[in-house]
């Protein structure tokens, strides 16, 4: 691969990330999954748990919000991706997809381009909903080493997610299966210590937990947040996002190869 044939393939992602984007932002079916359900679960939680922090060996952070806002963020990466993935779909209902796999670019980028939409998506929602929660009496410990952190992490677990849905649209070909996902996030969100420390957790979603890579993306957040080590581990959140994120693009960019043979 020569160094041009690199530089398109880069401008070629980067130009349908940029599509991804404004496709999200400008249309509501996208929009409300992605900033606003995450900002009304936060309110409804931090008013009607707050009693919780009062809970024998409950993390000290603060407001109440500033604990559950790592899970808000969360939510929004799976939104984020998810989100990604039915715009894909809609792309290959539409036909837009079957033109671009025609076009003398690599499965790569196309994948990329989706992946890369994403992780910007989630690194704007990680500020907002941190805005929005220190409006409200969270405070950041971590200061601004530890948002950038978190926005990192929202980002590549976001990116993640984004791969994952993007393998099941090429797959599918599905919108309307990729639009029935939806309760399949709040199972992985739930699975994981989103909202309460993992000791809390029922026994079942206890057992669950330490095998769902978001355990360690929340846990991490928080300690990035609130720079305390015993709330979790800002590098393993990384790693467990990262491999995600590698897995699912292998799954995406075999899915897309499949979808160009079968065409």
């Amino acid at each position: 691969m020569t160094p041009q044939y690199l530089r398109t393939q880069v401008r070629v992602a980067l130009a349908l990330a940029g599509r991804g984007l404004r496709v999200q932002l400008r249309r509501a079916q996208f929009l409300v999954p992605s900033f606003m359900l995450p900002l009304v679960l936060l309110g409804i939680i931090s008013s009607g748990t707050s009693s919780a922090a009062k809970l024998p060996g409950f993390p000290d952070t603060g407001a109440f919000v500033g604990f559950i806002v790592g899970g808000t963020i969360v939510q929004g990466t799976l939104f984020a991706g998810l989100t990604g993935g039915i715009a894909m779909a809609a792309d290959i209902e539409g036909g837009f997809m079957d033109r671009l796999m025609a076009a003398p670019v690599s499965r790569v980028a196309l994948v990329m381009g989706r992946i890369l939409g994403a992780s910007t998506l989630g690194a704007v929602q990680a500020c907002v909903f941190l805005t929005v929660a220190f409006i409200f009496g969270a405070r950041y410990q971590g200061g601004v080493v530890g948002i950038a952190e978190t926005a990192l992490l929202a980002s590549v677990s976001a990116g993640a997610c984004a791969a994952l849905a993007s393998a099941i649209a090429l797959r599918t070909g599905s919108l309307q299966l990729m639009q029935n996902l939806f309760p399949i996030m709040f199972v992985l969100l739930f699975t994981a210590p989103a909202f309460f420390p993992r000791e809390f957790l029922n026994p079942t979603f206890r057992a669950i937990a330490p095998y769902n890579p978001l355990t360690y993306v929340v846990e991490g957040i928080r300690a990035a947040l609130h720079d305390d080590a015993a709330l979790g581990n800002p590098l393993h959140g990384f790693l467990a996002a990262a491999a995600f994120m590698a897995a699912a693009t292998v799954f995406a960019v075999l899915a897309m190869r499949s979808r160009v043979r079968a065409s």
